[in-house]
């Protein structure tokens, strides 16, 4: 490992930034959460030109190029990019994006947008902006190991992390990453590990009472909608603690004794405790857990949603008489859910009744300041089991993995898209959106041809393809008129289901999918592409709205479509014309 201290303006980094050469590692980075004015204490140092902290680089080549990724500097790095994009203000004034050419030419292309509120700093103080040098030390390493390991003696005693953030620095166990995986996806940002500097405000948390840029704001989850955790509880990752907790109780399959200390031992690789997670972690497998979790929190959701879409819903009907979080109450009634769905392979059918008999839960069950006491977390879970049994039923398919199940990755697919466009593509369905809802017989080789370009996209990168899901707020508006059905807006996506398709057809919504399923059966796509395909197609029923997910799986080879090969590029399907970009796609499944 070889380290190269430099100076690096701002101009220069910025360019490094918008080229997408800077990126953030998610498997050990925490979130951004500088607000405004912590930023603009920044801007006033640099404009002051005095020397602000070091930042950190770990950097590795790609094939475009040396790519840098942050070890710290971060927080420091988004407020110098976003005060040049005109994300707020300092003393009034903007970042003038005409004395620098890159930033211009964003502006030109609609890729940024300028705030029209207040002036623009003079033109000599942009240009000692510009100027100003960043104190960079970059580490050119090969192994992630090395960097995980920097990164953890970097930011373990930080002064600003909490007990949750402070745990994890420099972290990745099979364990840690669960928690961190299942915490993403009930969030709602859930990424790729390696994510472009510039689209860490998209998945970072804001919230209603600031003035931030952060595109996931903290009262929109469910975490503080349903009043489980309050705002700042969810900034300093006490979502994920409480994760940790649940994950623990359900591979010891019994409740975990929570602490403080005894959650630092499950962090800590050396401890007696962290082991035998990692053992109980083997026995019941990764996936399967984290599918068992995300399930069981789907089907839960859904059925809060059915009965209320209130904010703070499931707090007023568990503590009516408090405004405090939840966090007990929460676990115990997750556990009763998990133990009878995953379990008992039972289904909620009487929602309403259900949380009738939940009300004012926290009052009912035993709880401890410190140590969490196992024999009254085992007494908790079973009086709740006891008040909700009634309204389970024995369901064929059952709710776990199917419908309820599913939408929270539903959900999560529609908001991953903006970032990872190649992989996510939307219809509204077959019929066109004319007066006389002809069927598009052309929108069947468009999907079979996308199926194949998302097979293409690499080894290690799943595709997904959902029906029912408008991509257009027109088309919505027009799907409104024509079928009178009221769409449901996900992140700028509205699902507007295939029902009200299948009633024009004169066909029921089983024999709707099954000419899905016909469409692919009969293409010519590789024949290992079209069986995987098949296999993997999903029946979402969305708050009474029936979506169908088509997945395409990962492929270790190049996909065909009869003689055709098909990529995708952006949001956009296109077929290969040469030999040469032939050669260049199947050249990534070759170095696999």
């Amino acid at each position: 490992m070889s380290l190269i201290p430099s100076g690096l303006s701002v101009q220069e980094a910025y360019r490094r930034y918008r080229n997408g050469q800077i990126v953030v590692n998610r498997k050990y980075q925490r979130k951004l959460v500088w607000t405004q004015n912590e930023k603009r204490m920044l801007i006033d140092s640099i404009l002051h030109e005095y020397p602000i902290p070091l930042i950190l680089f770990a950097e590795t080549q790609s094939e475009d190029g040396p790519v840098y990724e942050i070890l710290d500097g971060m927080q420091r790095l988004n407020a110098i990019f976003d005060f040049i994009e005109n994300k707020f203000d300092f003393n009034g004034k903007f970042f003038d994006v005409n004395q620098l050419a890159r930033a211009k030419q964003l502006k030109d292309e609609g890729i940024i947008e300028l705030s029209e509120q207040g002036d623009v700093l003079e033109e000599k103080s942009c240009a000692n902006f510009l100027d100003y040098q960043l104190a960079v030390t970059s580490y050119q390493v090969m192994s992630e190991e090395t960097i995980i390991e920097v990164f953890g003696r970097i930011n373990s005693s930080g002064k600003r992390l909490s007990n949750q953030e402070r745990r994890q620095a420099g972290v990745t166990s099979k364990f840690s990453d669960v928690v961190r995986n299942i915490s993403a996806e009930i969030r709602g940002d859930a990424t790729a590990e390696s994510v472009l500097l510039y689209n860490m405000p998209e998945i970072s948390i804001g919230s209603n009472r600031i003035n931030d840029t952060y595109g996931l704001k903290a009262e929109s989850t469910f975490w503080v909608k349903q009043g489980v955790l309050a705002v700042q509880n969810l900034r300093d990752s006490e979502d994920e603690e409480m994760l940790a907790d649940i994950v623990i109780s359900v591979l010891f399959d019994k409740p975990f004794a929570r602490s403080k200390e005894l959650l630092d031992d499950a962090y800590s690789s050396n401890s007696s405790l962290a082991v035998d997670i990692e053992n109980a972690l083997m026995r019941y497998k990764k996936e399967k857990l984290i599918s068992d979790i995300k399930n069981t929190f789907s089907v839960l959701k859904n059925t809060i949603e059915s009965v209320s879409n209130e904010d703070n819903f499931l707090r007023k009907t568990l503590y009516p008489d408090s405004r405090s979080p939840i966090k007990n109450a929460f676990y115990t009634l997750f556990m009763a859910f998990y133990n009878m769905l995953v379990k008992e392979d039972l289904s909620p059918c009487d929602n309403n009744r259900l949380f009738e008999n939940l009300k004012n839960l926290q009052s009912k069950i035993k709880m401890s300041t410190h140590y969490t006491n196992i024999e009254d977390r085992k007494k908790n879970i079973a009086l709740t089991e006891g008040l909700i049994r009634g309204t389970f039923v024995k369901k064929e398919p059952s709710s776990l993995n199917h419908g309820a199940g599913l939408a929270l990755d539903f959900e999560n697919s529609i908001r991953r898209s903006k970032i990872e466009t190649p992989r996510y593509e939307f219809k509204q369905g077959f019929l066109r959106l004319s007066d006389d809802r002809k069927y598009d017989k052309e929108l069947e080789s468009q999907i079979i041809h996308t199926i194949c370009a998302m097979a293409n996209i690499g080894p290690d990168s799943e595709g997904y393809i959902y029906i029912g899901v408008a991509d257009k707020e027109k088309d919505a508006e027009r799907i409104k008129i024509l079928d009178g059905i009221e769409p449901m807006n996900i992140s700028n996506h509205f699902v507007v289901g295939v029902e009200r398709e299948a009633i024009i057809l004169g066909i029921s919504v089983e024999n709707y999918c099954r000419k899905v399923l016909s469409i692919i059966q009969e293409s010519k796509l590789s024949k290992d592409l079209k069986i995987a395909v098949l296999t993997k197609i999903d029946i979402i029923d969305y708050k009474g709205l029936t979506v169908i997910r088509i997945c395409v799986p990962k492929q270790d080879e190049l996909s065909y479509c009869g003689e055709d090969i098909y990529i995708r590029q952006y949001n956009n399907t296109v077929k290969l014309e040469t030999a040469k970009e032939i050669l260049a796609v199947n050249k990534i499944f070759e170095q696999r």
